[in-house]
């Protein structure tokens, strides 16, 4: 049984962000650089709302799977874009004002430019402060916790955390300085695991038909992860889905093309972030009135929040 392909990712273009369009764009800071970010706006963007915010860090470089580590090929997330109605941006590893394709780069440079963009696309595109999520695809999976969990500041961005295929802590990466050895390694993996706090985690995985024991499942469940997190898991075999891989489009299965394609573990999967946008666990609220140094009312305020420090610059821009 196969599915039909029922979304294509558009071209990106150097036009202004609007529905429908997939958008290159350069920060200031990286002008005459390679590093940027794209964005999509949804097909039914009205300017003056507000949207979910998916933030999507593309997998390594790796030929057999044609996955070129750039932001431009990523695709995990479009689809929930368009299901969901939200913004979805892919963001770049860099170091030194360089895009990284294989692992992280230097990792203060990549949470810093997350952090101010993630601020900025809320301000300028109506990015819900209070509904941002993480998701990637391989290197993207462990860095949903590896860069998405990294410190306090930037753990508390998210809303959700979305991975599939890999996942922080599991293995690991010999030559590296971060994911070996493995007893140290899962050390470090454990005090980011530990920054949940309790919000939604949907890891997905692609095994064989008949797997009966999943390694992440297993590590998880071990040392007991799935107390510090509500952690649900989306498990299935890509060649169910798509059985001509491989092939020229999906050369392996290891792929996040999967979900360009209808099936019920797509719709898990938008379920997911729709559940946990209405939910919001373990998230604050604050209401009120902002006014000015005379008492007067600019507007009301009544935001579900996660982390002041991307919240208060844009309540601040709003209430101008």
């Amino acid at each position: 049984m196969g599915y039909s392909q029922i979304y294509t990712l558009p071209e990106i273009t150097n036009t202004t962000p609007k529905a429908g369009i997939r958008v290159k764009i350069t920060p200031q800071e990286y002008q005459h650089t390679d590093v940027y970010y794209t964005i999509y706006l949804p097909t039914k963007y009205k300017k003056g709302n507000t949207y979910p915010l998916i933030v999507e860090y593309p997998g390594n470089k790796w030929k057999s799977a044609g996955s070129t580590g750039l932001v431009k090929d990523a695709n995990l997330g479009f689809s929930i874009t368009e299901n969901i109605d939200a913004i979805w941006v892919v963001f770049p590893y860099i170091e030194d004002s360089i895009p990284i394709t294989k692992w992280w780069g230097n990792e203060e440079e990549t949470i810093a430019f997350a952090l101010k963009n993630i601020r900025q696309i809320c301000i300028d595109y109506g990015g819900n402060p209070a509904e941002i999520f993480i998701c990637g695809f391989s290197r993207g999976a462990i860095g949903v916790n590896y860069i998405g969990l990294y410190n306090k500041e930037i753990a508390d961005v998210w809303l959700g955390f979305f991975s599939h295929n890999h996942y922080d802590g599991i293995q690991e990466w010999k030559g590296t300085n971060w994911g070996s050895p493995l007893k140290k390694y899962r050390a470090s993996a454990k005090e980011r695991l530990n920054r949940l706090k309790g919000r939604n985690c949907l890891i997905s995985q692609d095994i064989p038909v008949g797997t009966a024991a999943i390694e992440t499942k297993e590590y998880i469940e071990k040392y007991n992860f799935d107390t510090v997190g509500n952690i649900q898991y989306n498990l299935f075999s890509v060649p169910t889905i798509i059985p001509e891989v491989p092939s020229e489009f999906i050369p392996h299965r290891h792929t996040d093309k999967w979900l360009l394609y209808e099936s019920e573990y797509a719709n898990t999967v938008y379920s997911w972030f729709l559940e946990t946008i209405k939910i919001k666990p373990n998230t604050y609220s604050i209401s009120g009135i902002a006014t000015n140094s005379k008492g007067k009312p600019y507007q009301v305020i009544s935001l579900r929040v996660v982390q002041l420090i991307i919240l208060l610059p844009i309540i601040k821009e709003r209430i101008k």
